[in-house]
């Protein structure tokens, strides 16, 4: 019960390729939403006018 199954926050030390994963899959993952949401948006309006 000490330590969590697979979350690593606060308890354990970060390394360094754990942070650049994360940055980069944080980065990746917000840049996909951002395109999927500007050509989901962008589908809609554009078949309304």
């Amino acid at each position: 019960p000490a330590r969590a199954p697979s979350s690593t926050s606060g308890s354990g030390r970060q390394t360094v390729t754990e942070a650049m994963v994360k940055s980069a899959a944080r980065a990746i993952g917000s840049q996909l939403g951002r395109a999927i949401i500007r050509g989901v948006l962008g589908s809609l309006l554009g078949s309304r006018r």
